[in-house]
């Protein structure tokens, strides 16, 4: 057989052969004789590119079908296009169609998977993050379990989470647990509510003790063991920085129509604060209040009002001497209770005078018509005696004579004789009334006048601070 005839022969088997096989197995290799699929491509250096396409949206087919009608589901290009308009819009990178849209592979846009640059097009209800079963939701950093979403709703930071606590956080090493920051005269950086007539809507708990609570509901409630359950603080009470005149480290109101922008409040209290009051009858004199409690009861224009723990009419000097001390004061009476025979307390009223004074009293006995009465150091050292200041003593005779008079008086004691010479020798009780001295530091300073004080001018009641409110329903669903 002539040659080039017999090579042709065996180049048709070979093609019917290849043809055959392809036919029959359906599989294709490159760079493989044993594919191990429908394709295998077999290469260490080089990789499969994709048909670049320019889609316009994840709506649009817009790859043909050389075959003519819809392209297959399945259908894979490399997009090259940022089109569209989102939910719809594509980015650049592989996609698949689907059936009636392409689907990015790397998540957003047009993804169904949570993209690492975050995603578009999302549904809500329909879209989320999360598990499907009743498994935990666990978040990591640096491959550590940072926070988890329990399957029942509970959230737990840098914990397990807690059953009955909706988020419950535990901190880590100095952190504060929580810390709320904001800049806003409405907003606050915290905020609690409790619809519920006995809730409590934030409760504070120290040094390893319960959260104590009133039955009947709080809006704050705290608690500590050798502490402190509440604790406020403000800045700026230095007595000569008029600018922050009106603060107090707390604020309370007992408000008797709901509505705290009225500023009608039944009864109110200020803890630690200042003020300063101008008195105008005498050129406009500024008065200014320094005080520990501040405590008013009933309504506007008929209050009950007093201070407690008060330095007043100071002078204007960064160190507030010059004024006067006061325990109460206040425009009501004071009194003390004691029990009646049935169990019930009565009101006794204390003697009250125009003057800061001082008393004494005691007993004595005249000797041949003559007493030498000495007051006690620690009282001599309290109060204070000259011309415009006299003390003032009475005497009650207990016995029969002529008659006594008062000498010698002095801040130290007196002298009670008998008129006429006599020489009895009958008891006596007595009482001393004197001015209190000035308090004064180790420098000599006043620190609290006292002395010339008649009918002082007193603190007016301060002004009711304004407040207001926010609706309920920011925190209702």
């Amino acid at each position: 057989m002539d040659k080039n005839i017999f090579n042709n022969v065996k180049k048709t088997f070979l093609t019917l052969g290849i043809c055959f096989s392809t036919v029959s197995i359906a599989q294709v290799g490159v760079d493989t004789t044993t594919p191990r699929g429908a394709l295998d491509v077999s290469s260490t250096t080089q990789g499969i590119v994709f048909p670049n396409v320019a889609l316009v949206n994840i709506n649009t087919q817009t790859a043909i079908n050389p075959q003519g009608g819809a392209i297959p589901a399945g259908t894979v290009v490399y997009n090259t296009a940022t089109s569209g308009t989102a939910p719809n819009n594509v980015a650049p990178g592989l996609y698949y169609w689907n059936g009636s849209r392409w689907v990015a592979f790397a998540g957003s846009p047009g993804g169904l998977d949570w993209s690492l640059t975050g995603n578009s097009g999302t549904t809500a209800g329909t879209n989320f993050l999360g598990t499907t079963d009743a498994q935990d939701l666990r978040l990591f950093t640096n491959n550590i379990e940072r926070a988890r979403i329990l399957s029942t709703g509970t959230i737990g930071v840098n914990s397990v989470g807690s059953a009955v606590s909706q988020v419950y956080v535990q901190a880590a090493g100095t952190n504060d647990a929580v810390a709320g920051r904001n800049d806003d005269t409405v907003a606050n950086a915290f905020w609690g509510l409790n619809l519920n007539t006995a809730g409590t809507a934030i409760i504070g708990a120290a040094n390893g003790i319960g959260g104590y609570y009133p039955t009947t509901g709080a809006g704050v409630a705290g608690s500590a063991v050798d502490g402190y359950g509440i604790s406020g603080m403000v800045g700026n009470g230095a007595p000569n920085n008029s600018a922050h005149n009106g603060h107090s480290a707390g604020y309370f109101s007992l408000d008797s129509d709901n509505n705290p922008s009225t500023n009608n409040a039944s009864a109110f209290a200020q803890i630690a604060g200042k003020d300063e009051q101008v008195i105008s009858v005498i050129n406009g004199a500024n008065r200014r209040i320094l005080y520990g409690g501040y405590f008013v009861g009933g309504v506007s224009g008929n209050q009950s009002y007093s201070y407690v723990g008060l330095n007043y009419n100071h002078n204007n000097n960064a160190n507030a001497t010059g004024g006067t001390f006061y325990k109460v004061v206040g425009n009501g009476s004071n009194s003390t209770l004691i029990m009646d025979k049935d169990g019930e307390p009565r009101v006794l009223f204390s003697p009250e005078a125009p003057e800061i004074l001082f008393q004494d009293f005691g007993t004595g006995k005249l000797k041949n018509g003559e007493a030498k009465i000495e007051l006690d150091e620690l009282l001599v050292n309290s109060i204070y005696v000259d011309q415009q200041h006299p003390i003032k003593v009475f005497i009650q005779l207990e016995g029969n004579c002529n008659g006594v008079y008062v000498t010698n008086k002095s801040e130290k004691g007196f002298t009670v004789k008998e008129l006429s010479n006599g020489k009895s020798n009958v008891s006596f009780s007595w009482q001393i009334v004197a001015n209190r001295a000035d308090s004064k530091d180790n420098n000599g300073n006043i620190t609290s006048k006292h002395v010339g004080l008649r009918f002082p001018y007193g603190p007016k009641p301060l002004q009711q601070t304004e407040i207001s409110s926010k609706k309920i329903d920011r925190l209702k669903k």
